[in-house]
């Protein structure tokens, strides 16, 4: 049933007019299917929004982890069914191959150089930390963990204190405003940042990061493809909104950097649909 649903709502997302959509959304919040669907500890989560937004580190986390997550969360026959229902969804599968992919970009860095300054906007609870080999071996020289969630970066403070990973509570403007030194990061990296914003500070925070690479650096984000699947769902019944971007959309973040300073500038190939990776490399450098 939920299938269904969700293959439905997606259509019409896709092909009714913006207003029409809003109808749509209108007729399903006031519908008593919503309730529950709101067993599930994921919808409820991002529905209710505890910290003010969706895609929180905890909501990000039950993705992420499954029902390892959950040990806090009231729980019905009905909503563990629906819960594992969206962990197996291709936009969950997405998620955890997110983080693996940036685990593989950091050792990936340690590898080419020794001890590498890492930078990660948006770092949530930082889950692609206990993936890197290169972090547990100590072979990082520096990282930087960027949120403007205090409390996501508590925990990061908490779990990876012997790592010596240092957070910084401040919005992505930190990439412009002087907070970061310009030219001291061999790899910045997005997670899921990128699905939170507008087209417009997309770019500036692209040009920026761009900035604060060294010679031969690179800037790798992900941002989920304008298409997803589940997007019409997430919309609509769990009021998770997302900034979506298909390869074209996404390269067009790097318009405005200058051309001579940038080695290389592609989409991530072999990689799952419902996702691109834009990886932006930095002249220069060994």
């Amino acid at each position: 049933m939920v299938d269904a649903l969700a293959e439905g709502l997606g259509w019409l997302r896709a092909t009714a007019a913006p207003a029409s959509w809003q109808r749509v959304i209108a007729a399903v919040r006031a519908h008593p299917l919503l309730a529950l669907l709101h067993e599930n500890p994921l919808a409820r989560r991002s529905y209710r929004k505890p910290r003010g937004y969706a895609g929180d580190a905890p909501m990000l986390d039950m993705l992420y982890l499954g029902e390892a997550a959950l040990e806090n969360e009231p729980m019905t026959p009905l909503g563990l069914a629906l819960f594992r229902r969206d962990l197996a969804a291709p936009a969950a599968l997405a998620a955890r191959e997110r983080i693996g992919h940036m685990a593989a970009q950091i050792d990936q860095m340690a590898e080419a150089r020794r001890a590498p300054h890492v930078l990660a906007l948006g770092a949530g609870h930082l889950r692609e930390a206990a993936l890197s080999r290169a972090l547990r071996a100590g072979r990082i020289g520096r990282f930087v963990a960027l949120d403007q969630d205090a409390a996501s970066l508590a925990v990061v403070q908490v779990e990876h204190a012997a790592r010596g990973i240092e957070t910084l509570h401040r919005s992505p403007k930190a990439t412009f405003d002087g907070t970061l030194p310009r030219g001291g990061f061999d790899l910045v990296y997005a997670v899921t940042l990128y699905d939170d914003l507008t087209d417009r500070l997309a770019h500036t925070v692209t040009a920026a990061c761009f900035a604060l690479l060294r010679p031969g650096g690179r800037l790798v984000v992900a941002n989920a493809d304008r298409n997803l699947a589940e997007a019409g769902y997430h919309e609509a019944c769990f009021d998770w909104v997302r900034f979506q971007r298909d390869a074209a959309g996404v390269m067009r973040l790097a318009h405005g950097i200058p051309a001579a300073e940038v080695a290389a500038c592609r989409i991530l190939p072999d990689l799952r649909p419902e996702g691109h990776y834009l990886e932006i490399r930095r002249r220069g450098g060994a």
